[in-house]
């Protein structure tokens, strides 16, 4: 549990000194990505989701097609947090990160990666 707190309290001095995300050294702007989510997944792993606004999504569809079969480095703050190997181009504006992220961790990275709460699943009358 101590590990844990150490963990999200850095997580939340490094978010003091943000330097901005990127995807293979493309910076992209909170204001680009409309949400970004931790998703439990069945195996117990954590991922985080995050979908691109329709100005970012091409740039990221022509980023991915240039990197087929290589690693693409996602980084947060000058930190990776995940490299992963793409297969194909990203043409539809949404990106899922894995890395074995608990899903505390995922929450505090999607929120700083975004600058906001994920949007709500439903909306309620």
């Amino acid at each position: 549990m101590k590990r844990l707190a150490i963990l999200l309290g850095g997580l939340l001095l490094a978010a003091a000194n943000a330097t901005g995300f990127a995807i293979g050294g493309a910076p992209f702007q909170q204001a680009e990505i409309l949400d970004a989510r931790a998703m439990p997944e069945i195996d117990g792993s954590t991922s985080i989701l995050l979908t691109f606004d329709p100005k970012a999504a091409p740039r990221l569809d022509k980023l991915s097609a240039a990197n087929i079969g290589k690693p693409l480095a996602v980084t947060l703050d000058g930190r990776t947090i995940a490299s992963p190997t793409v297969d194909e181009p990203i043409t539809t504006g949404t990106l899922t990160l894995t890395g074995g992220f608990t899903l505390p961790e995922a929450e505090a990275l999607a929120k700083r990666i975004s600058g906001k709460d994920p949007v709500p699943e439903e909306f309620e009358d």
